[in-house]
């Protein structure tokens, strides 16, 4: 198992501490004022640009930094440094949900919601919960906080943590696009070294309950296994990252996408296809040097799209 985060500094970019919250009791304030000290000690050096600095007296440093505030973590145990890296570009998201904007000023003004977010987003150095839409129905700022006691939402004990319960609408609609980039790589004589292909399956779902979604691919190992022909018809998928509400387990059974959407917008999958790609636009240039003040320049366009039938 991973190992916890001692405590999470909120830094002006000056480096003084504007809020900090100590989870295990094993670091002091004090570590903010080293850290930033190594991480002055390091300017101009190639290394400033690793958000992980190791201090001699065994804490290590994981921080990111937004607009004029550092968010940083001190940790004495061996953490996911991935994992506690994602976690504060999270806090960054919720805090930006709650202050429309993450900035030294806004931290100020909020002090109260600060602590009560950071108390339920990390419990003992463990990040928790990191869903805005599910921290503000029961952590709310003055201008919207209800008189009646606030009970936590199902989706903090049920295993759906991205989506609240008792969601209505008149009209059941999804939205689903298909958003792909291809990259290629050609050397000076016109051949292609390296082609890929980026894509991700953008949803909007709008839709009551809590649904149930299935998604199909023509994946060659779907095909192959079903001992249908791939001729054609099929495609490998690299590198695939899926949304956390994907059942992953029933991917690798028999390769649908099952899960229990969102509400709004979400990535649900993103994925790389290592193949030869045809560039639609194919662009040729001719360089020719009259004299030493005279070059011209022949720049061709040309593509290289199917003819519609």
């Amino acid at each position: 198992m991973a190992g916890a985060v001692s405590a999470l500094f909120l830094l002006d970019i000056k480096g003084r501490v504007l809020v900090w919250r100590d989870y295990r009791g094993d670091v002091s304030a004090l570590q903010a004022e080293r850290f930033f000290t190594k991480l002055l000690d390091k300017e101009g050096d190639a290394e400033v640009h690793s958000p992980v600095v190791y201090d001699d007296a065994g804490v290590t440093y994981m921080f990111i930094q937004h607009n004029n505030v550092f968010l940083l973590t001190a940790a004495r145990q061996n953490c996911n440094a991935a994992s506690i890296l994602l976690f504060l570009h999270r806090v960054v998201d919720v805090f930006k949900h709650y202050f429309e904007e993450l900035e030294e000023e806004s931290l100020r003004d909020n002090f109260v919601v600060v602590y009560e977010l950071l108390d339920e987003m990390m419990d003992f150095g463990y990040p928790q919960y990191t869903e805005a839409k599910i921290l503000s129905e029961f952590i709310k700022t003055d201008a919207y906080r209800m008189e009646v006691s606030q009970r936590p939402p199902m989706a903090v004990t049920n295993a759906v943590s991205w989506r609240s319960e008792g969601i209505r609408y008149k009209k059941n609609e999804v939205f689903l696009d298909v958003v792909e980039s291809v990259n290629i790589l050609v050397n000076s004589n016109g051949q292609i070294v390296r082609s890929d292909v980026v894509g991700a399956l953008k949803m909007r779902t709008y839709l009551s309950g809590m649904p149930e979604c299935k998604l199909g691919l023509n994946d060659r190992v779907l095909l192959e296994a079903q001992g249908r022909a791939t001729k054609g018809k099929a495609i490998d998928l690299d590198d695939i990252k899926f949304h956390q509400c994907v059942r992953l387990a029933r991917f690798e059974n028999d390769r649908t996408i099952s899960f229990i959407p969102p509400d709004g917008a979400f990535d649900l999958m993103t994925y790389r296809l290592s193949t030869q790609v045809k560039p639609l636009i194919w662009v040729e240039a001719q360089i020719e040097k009259h004299s030493r003040s005279r070059i011209e320049l022949m720049v061709k366009a040309r593509s290289q799209f199917k003819e519609r039938r």
